[in-house]
């Protein structure tokens, strides 16, 4: 490596009208470097303040010699092209890199443009072209060298069947995640059903409900797709509840109740180390929260509910209210509809509530008459 602390100075009776344009030329390759060098230095434009001879050189003395074009090598030793360009243009945002090729290699060439370089240049062409080239480089924003354009359009053809390739690739990384994202979901859902037949009809009640719900509220179609897998493993934690409680059907004890309050933890903790589920996990946490904070396990209160639980609230406690269980009789739509309309800003989201009157109502047809409950 050289250096010329007084390079970049006009020459007096020069035929340049400026300082000269300062470069660094950086390549493996010795001789090929020195006759770069040698070369640019003949032209009154630019004077060559240093050479380096691999990437990690380059960054060093592009801080040390300020120069306005970094000629760049691709393939070198310990720091390539690609990743001091990367590193220069950082530290000096104004400095212009050209990439310096031995032939147009398609990857190559974006990798230094994705890195930061201006364009790029062929190594053994022209001297006088190659000193055009560093002054355009200097000017422009971004340059071809004249003599690759044949190279140039062979290397954009080659991209474009690569990234079609990619593409494919891509589509199909898509379809077998999707794949496994079912068979994860459909291993998840058997885990429920298998503990609580009751648990595996009515959790797909309340999944096709949830979405139904969702629309006339708005939900894009991920919310839709969230809520619907939030109702399908709203209960999932109750996996976690043994059997003499989850079957009991005598009035449960505090004790009993409190581990029954932890099945949305348990839940949560179930779902989310899965990826795509990781949004869910908190629509299974909070689906038992209330409108007015009564509810668990974090109390909750509001709008400070994640919607889609509210949705899987409402939609959960209208199915339990309509399906005979072993501890209650079911209700009539009317009947169910009517309760939901009492607990309305004390339970549930008034606005959910609504949204689910109107779907009962069009799917049934009936439109309830408002009646007074009995007091509890």
């Amino acid at each position: 490596m050289t250096t010329d602390p007084h390079a970049g100075d006009a020459e007096p009776g020069g035929p340049t009208a400026g300082p000269r344009l300062r470069v660094l030329v950086v390549d493996d390759d010795r001789d090929l470097r020195e006759v770069v060098a040698e070369t640019l230095d003949l032209d009154p434009r630019i004077t060559v303040v240093a050479r380096a001879h691999d990437g990690e050189e380059a960054v060093r003395l592009a801080s040390e010699v300020s120069p306005d074009v970094v000629l760049m090598d691709v393939n070198m030793p310990r720091l390539d092209g690609p990743a001091a360009t990367e590193r220069i243009v950082a530290a000096h945002p104004d400095v212009r890199v050209v990439a310096l090729t031995g032939t147009v290699d398609p990857d190559a060439v974006t990798r230094m443009i994705l890195a930061g370089a201006v364009g790029y240049a062929v190594k053994g062409g022209d001297p006088a072209l190659l000193a055009d080239i560093v002054v355009d480089a200097s000017r422009s924003a971004y340059f071809v060298d004249p003599s690759a354009l044949d190279d140039l359009f062979r290397s954009v053809v080659v991209l474009a069947r690569e990234e079609r390739r990619r593409r494919a690739e891509a589509e199909q990384l898509a379809a077998d995640l999707s794949r496994g994202y079912r068979e994860t979901v459909t291993a998840l859902v058997n885990a429920l059903r298998s503990r609580d037949c009751d648990t595996e009809e009515h959790g797909d009640r309340v999944a096709e409900m949830v979405v139904a719900v969702g629309r006339r509220l708005g939900f894009d179609e991920e919310q839709l797709s969230d809520v619907e897998y939030g109702a399908t493993f709203h209960d999932i934690g109750k996996i976690a509840v043994p059997d003499a409680i989850l079957h009991n059907t005598d009035d449960l004890t505090e004790a009993e109740w409190r581990v029954i309050r932890q099945h949305t933890v348990v839940g949560e903790e179930i779902i989310r180390p899965i990826g795509f589920l990781r949004n869910v996990s908190r629509i299974v946490r909070h689906s038992h929260e209330h409108w007015d904070g009564s509810g668990y396990p974090d109390q909750l209160k509001g709008e400070t509910i994640p919607i889609e639980s509210r949705v899987v609230f409402a939609c959960d406690a209208f199915d339990a209210m309509t399906s005979k269980r072993t501890y209650q009789d079911a209700m009539s739509d009317e009947q169910a509809l009517v309760r939901m309309r009492e607990l309305s800003g004390v339970h549930f989201d008034p606005d959910v509530v609504e949204a689910l009157v109107a779907e009962v109502e069009a799917g049934t047809g009936a439109t309830p008459e408002p009646q007074v409950a009995p007091a509890p």
